[in-house]
């Protein structure tokens, strides 16, 4: 297929092309129930960057060719618009998608997808601002993207899908950087004025933004960097991005010379955060729930003048909002790694799907890892989901579910941040973590009759099949989920059933079990394996076991063991320097009497 030649001619805002229909139709005959009207007007205005102003403007270049000019100029009037990166934005109606179609648009990281009309040269100005806001105002229902002309694959999909109603609205064109003089020349094609043009582009040319991403943490009472989320910005409409380093600084790879729309997307290679917001409601906020999960953990900033970009242009999120929640879990895996390592055992696959539930629910919520995305799925899928939400989960949002299923997820009550929020979420997710981390020593099989055991039992009382997989896993995922919170804030508290709100440091060195219904999961074993000296009286001499390291405890998951006196088996013949008979006295105290 030759996708050059899917450009638009400037006949092409009287029609609109349905893809997959071949033929043209007006606005108002494409069906959408969903389709709203935006609540506020954009100003009219002609995206410079459209293909066939860009032609326009290499034609009144090429005609300043009989007179001297400059080397600048006269490269501009030699460029072949054929040779320039070439980009198709489109919308779609995302209540019909299949699952195929979202996970065809989800692997393809060539395309940008977002909920409000991105590419619509009027939203690149300093009168209109574009904020959150007004952001909100402009969303219709319809989903807005744009990929690479060269992407034949997403392209065929919007084009043959019927039930996207795909609707082909531009083709861009991406000027090169440095060639203000084409730049111009676009832009007084696309109808602006010298007087509007200068103050664009102004003293400010070429400026690259650059700056930090950072969410304020109580617990530091301080700015805290966020390490590898998403920074991106639009050449009007067309896509430039990059990532945060380990001190969240970011520094793009584009200049600009007339603004741009920056924003976040917590998605990089590491681990995809999928939002799912029910606040007011499951059903009332269902159609959102669709887009979102679409568009993905998207924070718009607004719109960031050219000017503005010779200073920091920073993210920074303070309110109790999902783009603060999409941070704290971005470095929970940024962390977990960083300790993993230190510990010198794997840590959790790469490329987790991790779904964000924001909810009207006090407190956290539950969170799980069924590593369903690592497992391909499973027959109880709509399980695990109607468990997250509460409510069978059927049609658009179903069928995106099952296009991305969760290895792991989390909730958090998005009217009041809880007590000790992000110490608290963090030791769940590095608790999350561990359980990902162990997945890949004991292997899917293992994993995945945990999986089935905590489906019906959740933890309840041993004599199930597979209690006793049930039984290591989350002994082992309190204690390492604890150690690594300790290492992230040493001050920092957990809620434990057995001991309340505790400090991880007591924690460690207190806490037997792990729920008060689930005293038979003995996440204290591992610490006094380690720990030489014991903070509470030993009065029974149970505890003369010490030394041991965290890799040496994880390394008996290789092992696959059943249960916690398997563990005890396996742990004392691999490692024979530790006294056998304080072994068995340290795990009879937790009621692991394995004779």
């Amino acid at each position: 297929m030759n996708t050059k030649a899917l450009k638009i001619s400037a006949a092409f805002f009287a029609t609109v092309f349905v893809f997959g229909c071949h033929k043209e139709v007006s606005n108002s005959t494409v069906a959408n129930p969903e389709i709203k009207k935006p609540a506020i007007q954009l100003p009219s205005a002609t995206n410079p960057f459209s293909l066939r102003n860009v032609e326009k403007a290499k034609k009144n270049l090429a005609k300043q060719n009989d007179a001297p000019i400059s080397k600048n100029l006269a490269s501009s009037a030699s460029l072949q618009t054929d040779d320039l990166p070439q980009y198709v934005y489109f919308k779609f109606n995302p209540n019909e998608i299949t699952t195929e179609e979202f996970q065809a648009l989800e692997n393809d990281s060539t395309v940008k997808l977002l909920d409000f009309p991105f590419a619509n040269a009027g939203l690149y100005n300093e009168d209109f601002a574009l904020d959150e806001n007004k952001k909100e105002q402009l969303t219709d229902g319809n989903i807005y993207g744009v990929t690479s002309i060269d992407n034949a694959s997403s392209l065929n999909l919007v084009k043959n899908s019927i039930t996207l109603q795909t609707e082909f609205l531009d083709t861009l064109a991406l000027i090169p950087q440095e060639d203000t003089a084409l730049q111009r020349q676009s832009f007084l094609a696309a109808g602006y004025t010298d007087e509007t043009i200068d103050r664009l582009f102004g003293i400010c040319l070429l400026k690259r933004p650059h700056g930090y991403v950072r969410y304020y943490d109580d617990e530091f009472k301080d700015l805290e960097p966020v390490r590898g989320m998403q920074v991106w910005g639009l050449v009007f409409g067309i896509p430039v991005a990059t990532y945060t380093d380990g001190n969240g600084y970011y520094n793009f790879p584009w200049r600009f010379s007339a603004g741009t729309i920056m924003g976040t997307h917590a998605k990089n290679s590491r681990v995809n955060i999928k939002p799912f917001n029910t606040m007011g409601g499951f059903f009332r906020v269902m159609g959102q729930l669709i887009t979102n999960f679409i568009v993905g953990s998207v924070h718009v900033k607004g719109w960031v003048s050219s000017c503005d970009m010779r200073s920091d242009v920073n993210f920074d999120f303070y309110d109790h909002k999902q783009d603060k929640y999409w941070s704290q879990i971005l470095n929970a895996y940024y962390f977990h790694d960083q300790y993993a390592a230190q510990s010198g055992i794997l840590n959790a696959p790469k490329y987790m799907v991790c779904y964000a539930h924001w909810a009207d629910a006090e407190g956290f919520g539950s969170a799980s890892t069924p590593m369903l995305y690592h497992l391909t799925g499973g027959a109880f899928v709509d399980e695990i989901i109607q468990n997250i939400f509460g409510n069978p989960v059927s049609g658009t949002l179903s069928r995106l579910i099952h296009g991305l299923v969760p290895d792991m997820t989390f909730r958090v009550c998005g009217g009041t941040p809880p007590p000790y929020y992000n110490a608290r979420l963090a030791q769940t997710a590095f608790h999350e973590l561990g359980h990902a981390s162990m997945f890949r020593a004991v292997g899917p099989l293992w994993y995945l009759d945990v999986d089935l055991a905590e489906r019906t039992h959740v933890y309840g009382s041993p004599g199930y099949d597979n209690w006793g997989k049930v039984q290591v896993a989350e002994s082992w995922a309190e204690f390492i989920g604890t150690e690594n919170a300790l290492r992230r804030y040493p001050n920092g508290v957990k809620h434990s059933t057995m001991l309340g709100l505790v400090k991880f440091a007591d924690a460690l060195e207190k806490e037997d079990w792990f729920a008060e219904e689930s005293k038979w999961i003995p996440n204290g074993v591992y610490f006094d394996l380690i720990d030489n000296t014991n903070a509470i009286p030993d009065e029974n001499n149970w505890d003369n076991v010490g030394g041991s390291k965290i890799q040496e405890l994880y390394n008996i998951f290789y092992s696959k063991p059943i249960n916690m006196c398997h563990y005890r088996w396996l742990f004392t013949n691999s490692y024979p320097q530790y006294n056998q008979l304080a072994v068995s006295y340290l795990f009879n105290h937790y009621n692991l009497s394995c004779d």
